[in-house]
This record gives structure tokens, C-alpha cells and sequence, in this order.
């Protein structure tokens, strides 16, 4: 059984902070016992809303993959921010179905979901 703990147990460089604080985000490792059910075993992050649930062994992750991780996952809370909680799940689980009945393979449906992409393009980014 995880316990959900605040991101505050873990040291964050000052650059993420402000980001994280910046966009009005909560950062928490474990998932809470309602969404583990829903979850595949390979997800490692997931965000709703504003708050970003981080699994205990991506929080074990040395620090630069974190901060890729956190950059990637802060790109969501912002889409739902712009969009709104429900058009942004609602449009998310669109594409991913259009492109699921086209690609006929769940992980490149998942990697072809326009908010996965820009998340994707900041996560990889090197001037950060």
C-alpha cells in the first residue's frame, strides 16, 4: 500500500519550485487507492487537474529524469488549465481513440495524441 506523500519529503531544485508553484501545481508521489485500478503498470506519472501523481519508482529517478518527467506532466496541468478539466479529457480521449482505430496499437495511438506531443517536446527540451 503507497501512502501519498506532498512533493515537499523531496528536494526539487529552485528552477522546478517555481515552476511547479507557477502553475499552481501539487506534486505527489504514490496514486491515490481510487486510480490504481485504472492505471496500466508502465504508467509512471499521471496528471488531473493540477495535481501530478508520480509513482514511487519514478520518484526514485535521478534527478535530471525527474525534472524531465515533472517538465512533461507541468505541459498537461497548463493544457488543463488553458482548456479546461473536462474539453481537455474529452479531446484527449478523442484523438486517442481515432488514432487507436487507426493505428491498431495502443502505444502509438498514445504517442499521436497532440497534448502527448507538446508534453513530449518540452521533456526533451536542453535550454532548460
Amino acid at each position: 500500500m503507497y501512502s501519498l506523500r506532498m512533493a515537499g519529503d523531496y528536494k526539487f531544485p529552485a528552477a522546478m519550485e517555481q515552476l511547479i508553484a507557477g502553475a499552481g501545481a501539487k506534486v505527489r508521489i504514490g496514486y491515490p487507492r481510487w486510480l490504481r485500478p485504472w492505471l496500466a503498470r508502465d504508467v509512471v506519472a499521471i496528471t488531473l487537474g493540477r495535481t501530478i501523481y508520480v509513482s514511487e519508482r519514478a520518484a526514485a529517478r535521478s534527478g535530471e529524469s525527474l525534472m524531465r518527467l515533472l517538465r512533461h506532466e507541468l505541459v498537461h496541468v497548463r493544457q488543463m488549465n488553458t482548456h479546461g478539466f473536462f474539453p481537455f479529457v474529452w479531446r484527449y480521449s478523442a484523438e486517442f481513440l481515432r488514432h487507436l482505430r487507426r493505428e491498431r496499437n495502443v502505444q502509438r495511438a498514445y504517442r499521436s495524441i497532440s497534448f502527448e506531443v507538446e508534453a513530449w517536446e518540452e521533456e526533451n527540451r536542453t535550454d532548460v
